[in-house]
């Protein structure tokens, strides 16, 4: 009985010790192991993000090189470039010139000069040259004299001098242009005629910069006679109409030659033109006329591109044609830093190239490529965050505070000055954060989980060591109990084994036969402590085995009650009156079970009902329904508190009021009547009340299929 009482001590210490261990290895491991996940989503979604920034940039790379094709063929071709990066190109030739956006010719290129730049002495005797110079600085002067006149009114004056200078190369162009100011002045139909002579003699020829025959086709328009409040009164006159109508639209065509020339005339000499001539054309237009002047309108804003791109390039064309290569490079504008200009050689030495800015940058990268090329940025960033965009990163520069910067990648070793973020809202979650959340969420969920289970293994090695201390109570007490439970009934035995060894009761029968019968008594109250003890050995060692059988409840409750009558002192002071009721259902119900144990615990309850009654009455019932048949067992003793009621039924439990009435006993006789019970199916039941006694119900399942019996 000691050893098992150690083995389950033993037991109770191992599983109180993996109790402990295990959830504290559990959390160990998880905490390794939720740091390894956590560091290798972290390290998983920056890898993603830094793909998706890679995957952006290699889109914006293309976009450059499309751009760059795209201006590529349009040089060769004469067109416009029709990328959308290519919107602000420009094209430096061989000589280091920036051919477009167009720029101001150099000062003496456009037709030979001005007009009054006569052909430099052509060599011969110095005397000679001194004399021309001397000769074309008088004809300067009558052509000074000229123009002085035409602007003080004298007219006549000023026609007579322009008709002696026209003859000659050098006054000749200036000479024609007067003329034919005056004639119009005088009306003398002679304009048309300077002003043809002027064109078809000096037609490659300009003045400050204008070619002659926009300045011809200006003076051509002025005659036909229009004013800027020509359109608002005219009157029913056909003919003056159409001579309007010629006027306007050869001011028109003054207007859209000027601005279709050729790159040879500065952006600035154009738009200084066609403002010329916008300012004499009338406030109201004919609808033709009115579409003419819209897209002269829109040519005009072109211009005035070209014309602010070519001045925002003229400090970088010698640096881009110095470091030009044919693959492609990028660098800042010197005057717009904003700026960035993507260029790359040509095959014959000059430079193309491309003036962007970082929004340009980012809506190209948004923009969907061809086919094949993967679609937009936004297929980079899918699944990436909420409203990730890419943001072209600019030196000095960040994203606003409105945006997060969740990764960043050099743009590219051709323009290192450029980075590219991929930014979100910063109202919208951090996917990063979310990764971490979601992690330390299932850390949380496992850690508590293990918690909890280690704090129910701290909570069981805690019962367990109360336990295992009331073990050792109980064991010591068990000791004393059983010790003293054996000595009784040997010490009786030995007692009367000795007076009749000595001859007391020697011809006294009645007092022999009593002597004997006390012998025999004590020694089945010994046999029966005995049995109890080897029947709870062979139930922890899980040796006991059962021989059931069908058996009729109410003969074995009559059977169990004889068997009490014939263990108990017939004599005795305090002999409980026994009251048995054993209904007629209960001698027809029958019951598999096995019959020696089912006895042996009623006689269990009987005598523990004895002890405790103090001599009141011990009352014995069986009964049966439709599924089981019952024998209860009730005495008349202090009864059991509730609290106490599921403790009684313990190995070695004795409850705090069997102690105190002095009732001697091992505490195992309610252990082996639950234990015994259950082993058979059936089920042992307590109802008690403090100071009315208590009732133990031992019940079990009707034999399946049994008939009555008679």
């Amino acid at each position: 009985m000691l050893a098992m009482v150690r083995s389950r001590r033993a037991w109770i210490y191992v599983v109180s010790l993996a109790a402990l261990a295990v959830p504290a290895g559990g959390i160990a491991y998880l905490g390794a192991v939720s740091y390894r996940n956590e560091r290798g989503a972290v390290s998983a979604q920056n890898d993603r993000q830094h793909q998706a920034a890679l995957g952006v940039a290699r889109r914006i790379a293309r976009a450059i090189d499309d751009a760059l094709d795209d201006t590529e063929r349009a040089v060769a071709t004469g067109g416009r470039p029709a990328a959308p990066l290519a919107r602000y190109w420009f094209w430096i030739d061989g000589a280091q010139q920036l051919v477009a956006p167009h720029a101001a010719p150099p000062a003496g290129e456009l037709g030979g000069g001005s007009f009054e730049r006569g052909a430099a002495c052509a060599g011969g005797r110095l005397e000679d040259c001194v004399q021309e110079l001397s000769t074309r600085q008088a004809r300067v002067a009558r052509l000074r004299a000229a123009q002085r006149a035409e602007a003080g009114g004298g007219w006549l004056e000023a026609r007579r001098q322009y008709t002696a200078l026209a003859a000659f190369d050098d006054t000749g162009p200036a000479a024609l242009l007067g003329l034919a100011r005056v004639a119009m002045r005088l009306g003398d139909g002679r304009a048309a005629a300077a002003l043809a002579e002027l064109e078809r003699r000096f037609g490659d020829r300009g003045f400050g910069g204008i070619p002659a025959r926009l300045v011809v086709a200006t003076l051509r328009a002025e005659a036909a006679g229009v004013a800027p409040d020509r359109a608002a009164d005219r009157t029913a006159d056909r003919t003056a109409d159409r001579a309007a109508d010629r006027a306007i639209d050869g001011l028109l065509g003054v207007a859209e030659a000027a601005v279709a020339e050729p790159g040879a005339v500065a952006s600035v000499v154009r738009l200084g033109a066609v403002a010329a001539v916008r300012a004499r054309l009338p406030a109201a237009l004919a609808p033709g006329q009115a579409s003419r002047l819209a897209r002269l309108d829109a040519r005009v804003a072109e211009l005035r591109d070209e014309a602010r791109a070519a001045a925002g390039l003229a400090d970088d064309v010698a640096e881009l044609a110095r470091t030009a290569a044919p693959a492609w490079r990028g660098r800042a504008a010197a005057r717009e830093p904003a700026r960035t200009l993507i260029y790359r050689r040509r095959g014959d030495g000059g430079v193309i190239g491309i003036a962007v800015d970082a929004p340009m940058l980012e809506a190209a990268a948004r923009a969907a490529g061809p086919a094949g090329d993967g679609g937009a940025a936004g297929d980079d960033l899918a699944g990436l965050a909420s409203h990730a965009r890419p943001y072209v990163v600019l030196p000095g520069s960040s994203p606003g505070p409105g945006l997060r910067t969740l990764h960043q990648v050099p743009l590219g070793a051709a323009v290192p000055h450029l980075g590219l973020a991929i930014v979100n809202p910063i109202g919208d979650p951090d996917p990063l954060d979310e990764v971490i959340r979601e992690r330390s969420r299932r850390h949380v969920i496992y850690t508590s989980a293990l918690a909890i289970a280690l704090g129910l293994g701290l909570l069981a090695m805690i019962r367990g060591a109360v336990r295992a201390r009331e073990l050792a109570q109980l064991k010591s007490d068990f000791v004393s109990t059983v010790s003293h439970e054996l000595k009784t009934p040997l010490t009786s035995i030995r007692m009367f084994a000795e007076m009749l060894e000595q001859g007391v009761a020697q011809g006294d029968p009645a007092k022999l036969a009593r002597y004997h019968g006390v012998i025999v008594q004590e020694s089945q109250r010994l046999g029966l402590l005995i049995a109890n003890l080897l029947d709870y050995a062979q139930i922890e060692k899980g040796t006991r085995r059962y021989t059931p059988t069908r058996e009729l409840i109410g003969p074995l409750a009559h059977h169990a009650v004889a068997t009490f009558e014939t263990l108990r002192d017939p004599d005795g002071e305090h002999r409980n009156p026994l009251g048995v009721a054993v209904s007629d259902e209960a001698m027809r119900a029958q019951v598999e079970v096995d019959r020696d144990v089912v006895i042996g615990a009623v006689l269990n309850l009987l005598a523990n009902a004895a002890k405790y009654g103090a001599g009141r009455p011990v009352e014995l019932a069986a009964g049966a329904d439709a599924a089981a048949a019952w024998i209860a067992v009730r005495d008349h003793g202090p009864g059991i508190p509730p609290a106490e009621q599921a403790r009684i039924f313990r190995e070695f439990y004795r409850a705090p009021e069997a102690y105190r009435s002095g009732v001697e006993g091992t505490g195992l006789g309610l252990a082996l009547v639950k234990r015994h019970i259950e082993a058979l199916g059936g089920s042992v039941e307590v109802a008690s009340q403090l100071g009315d006694g208590a009732t133990f119900t031992i019940r079990l399942p009707r034999a399946a299929g049994a008939p009555e019996a008679a």
